[in-house]
């Protein structure tokens, strides 16, 4: 029996496929056999049973052999330009890594920001956030940790101390990936989604920021605020560190920033280029003027400006005549794990709609479209928010997004309304070690946090955030995107009719 259960996963990867195969063998149709699929990927991402890249190659092989996609089809989706801008975005932020741009930043936040252990919370919160709106939030995470470690030793802080230091800097590395469009894979996913409904649709790469930053910072203040409340107490109760701690504090800070010597040549040339592409996605389709890309008769992506800064980091030379971005560092530092599981939830959802199963699914919603919308969308994100505590966030919101798309066609509500909370939720992964691999971390650098310490911040954390998203699209969502009326670039031409039968 032990033998057995050491292989539990081997066994499961056998056994759930065969009890999901009456679906498409008893009905038989395209949409059941797209739907075997969902199941399969679902429950392995879910279980973890395969490596999650290694369960996003499962389209590759399925998809043809249920007559649902060819292997060509499916296979074009895994790099389609979505993907491709997203792995520009990895490569300037993998620039930043090797330029040390990214330290420099958060000591010198840490350093403005003063050393009560409250300031020095948000401290560390306020660069994890902003580094990972462009870089890795593990990535990101694993840099904050040893600074924090030292901080905290210095500090000589107890125990609810170090759990509420550490918990906001997983936290805020989890909110802060939803600032940016290539911050983290739900991102892109909905952008891919959404410019499927029709070529108008207004999310861009600068309209994301527009709209996402502002909830970010609101998300920052409320985590700020929880943690201190449940670890310190009410902001009014002070908690002062004597003198010479601070000045300990303040020294280790001052060593660490003096380890990254002045300003280098790398740093600036990584910084102007990182400028230059935010340039270039600005000024490529801009609401007040005519962009850049109106040079070429065909679409130009954001993938295009993304792919250009890469390609000038590989190649502007180094005073030793190395490279400033050698490609021997991408291949070791690029998360390809990341690429593959969004390119294989576009696979996915592309047979969803093509076998006509994103269509089904919508029809057993139309008894909905009499609720209440405030209602039914609070509804949708507490479901999203449970399956993101044990599912990753871009499995998440590949196997949903697309159907609360297609649902908000078929019940003619803005799909924005359905589309950008729901989003924004798969990333409020607060509750356990295993939702993202920021809790991850923390958790295994700190022996004194317990599990329960993580789902006692983070339960309280996801209603909090869910209240504001709710609150936020209904105010400033609603003031940038006008969400209660069905908008006139999703043309229901793009969209097929509902399928009442599987």
């Amino acid at each position: 029996m032990i033998a057995i259960l050491k292989h539990w996963k081997l066994i499961l990867a056998i056994v759930l496929p065969l009890a999901f195969l009456p679906l498409p063998l008893v009905i038989g149709t395209k949409a059941a056999s797209a739907g075997w699929l969902v199941l399969v990927m679902g429950s392995f991402w879910g279980l973890e049973l395969l490596p999650l890249a290694g369960t996003s190659l499962l389209p590759i092989i399925f998809y043809p052999l249920m007559d649902v996609l060819s292997t060509d089809d499916v296979c074009r989706v895994y790099f389609k330009g979505t993907v491709m801008m997203f792995f520009g975005g990895l490569m300037i932020a993998i620039s930043f890594e090797q330029s040390n741009v990214h330290k420099r930043i958060a000591m010198t936040v840490l350093r403005l920001v003063g050393i009560s252990p409250r300031l020095l919370m948000l401290g560390f919160m306020i660069p994890t956030a902003l580094l990972s709106m462009w870089i890795s939030n593990t990535a990101t995470t694993a840099m904050m940790i040893p600074i924090l470690k030292s901080v905290l030793l210095e500090m000589e802080a107890d125990k609810k101390t170090s759990i509420m230091m550490f918990l906001a800097v997983a936290y805020a590395a989890n909110c802060g990936g939803t600032g940016s469009l290539i911050g983290t894979g739900p991102n892109l996913i909905l952008y891919e989604t959404i410019k499927e409904c029709g070529e108008d649709q207004p999310i861009r790469f600068l309209s994301w920021i527009y709209f996402a930053f502002p909830l970010l910072v609101i998300n920052l203040i409320i985590i700020w605020l929880w943690l201190q409340v449940l670890c310190m107490g009410l902001p009014s109760k002070k908690k002062s560190i004597p003198q010479e701690k601070k000045d300990n504090i303040t020294r280790v800070l001052k060593v660490k920033l003096a380890e990254l010597g002045p300003v280098s040549r790398y740093e600036i040339v990584v910084l102007c280029c990182f400028l230059a592409a935010l340039g270039l996605w600005f000024f490529r389709d801009p609401d007040f003027m005519e962009g850049w890309k109106t040079i070429s008769e065909v679409e130009i992506d954001d993938a295009t400006p993304a792919i250009l800064i890469s390609v000038v980091l590989l190649a502007v030379p180094l005073p030793s005549g190395e490279p400033f971005l050698p490609w021997k560092v991408v291949q070791e530092k690029m998360n390809w794990n990341v690429i593959l599981i969004v390119g294989g939830g576009f696979a996915l959802a592309d047979g969803m709609k093509v076998s006509g199963l994103n269509d089904w699914i919508g029809s057993l919603f139309e008894p909905l479209k009499d609720w209440n919308q405030f209602l039914f969308l609070a509804i949708i994100m507490v479901f999203i928010m449970v399956i993101t505590q044990v599912a990753s966030n871009s499995a998440t919101a590949s196997m949903l997004l697309p159907v609360l798309r297609d649902l908000a066609v078929s019940l003619k509500i803005n799909p924005l309304l359905l589309l950008l909370p729901s989003c924004l939720t798969c990333s409020y992964a607060f509750i356990l070690p295993v939702s993202t691999a920021p809790n991850t971390l923390v958790y295994e650098a700190l022996d004194e946090m317990k599990t329960f310490d993580m789902m006692k911040a983070g339960f309280g954390l996801n209603i909090l955030t869910l209240i504001s998203t709710l609150v936020y699209m209904y105010t400033f969502g609603n003031l940038l995107y006008d969400l209660n009326d069905f908008p006139d670039w999703c043309s229901p031409a793009s969209n097929s009719t509902l399928v009442m039968n599987l």
